[in-house]
């Protein structure tokens, strides 16, 4: 469920930027969101990508400090952020009680997953959900855990770290060129 552009706003407006939102976490499970951060710089034909991005948007992320893969994606996400400076706007949400609207109305394969991660154009009208884990971590853990009985076509990537960064950084710029061809924001800004 994409949710709608009031539920999200509310839940923003109650988020932390990315740092504050790592410093509420407990203690220890803090260095694995600044080791991410540090690994995922963008190179620069990813800066050059955020870089032609020309309209605004808002990111929410649902996850929590203690979640390996949501340090690895939040970070991702934040790097990404970094990149675009004021175009994109990113708040964090803890999973916990107070945002119990959002979480159970986004249950994915029936479960309370994290991340879960909401884009939306500038006035919060909704564009994409993404959740768990990237395709790459899964080709990762099929290939892990299935064996031979594996799934997976493609071989796992030889650098996940970076692979995460790029699949997330594939949907912002999908997100991106939605919002631009959006004839609903073409005629809002005279393009």
């Amino acid at each position: 469920m994409l949710m709608n552009a009031d539920i999200l706003k509310a839940a923003f407006a109650q988020g932390l930027p990315y740092h504050e939102f790592v410093a509420a976490g407990e203690p220890d499970h803090q260095p694995q969101w600044h080791e991410r951060h540090g690994q995922l710089e963008l190179d620069d034909e990813q800066l050059r990508r955020v870089e032609g991005f020309q309209r605004s948007m808002k990111i929410l992320c649902l996850t929590g400090t203690w979640c390996g893969d949501c340090a690895l994606q939040g970070a991702s996400i934040q790097r990404i952020a970094e990149a675009a400076g004021e175009r994109i706007e990113l708040r964090f949400i803890p999973r916990s009680d107070e945002f119990a609207e959002l979480i159970i109305a986004n249950r994915i394969n029936d479960g309370y997953r994290v991340p879960v991660t909401w884009f939306m154009a500038e006035d919060f009208h909704p564009c994409s959900r993404i959740g768990d884990r990237t395709l790459s971590r899964y080709r990762s853990m099929a290939g892990k855990a299935l064996g031979e009985a594996s799934p997976v076509i493609a071989p796992p990537p030889q650098n996940p770290v970076r692979t995460v960064l790029a699949e997330l950084l594939d949907e912002f710029e999908r997100v991106e060129l939605m919002l631009r061809l959006s004839p609903r924001l073409r005629e809002l800004h005279g393009d």
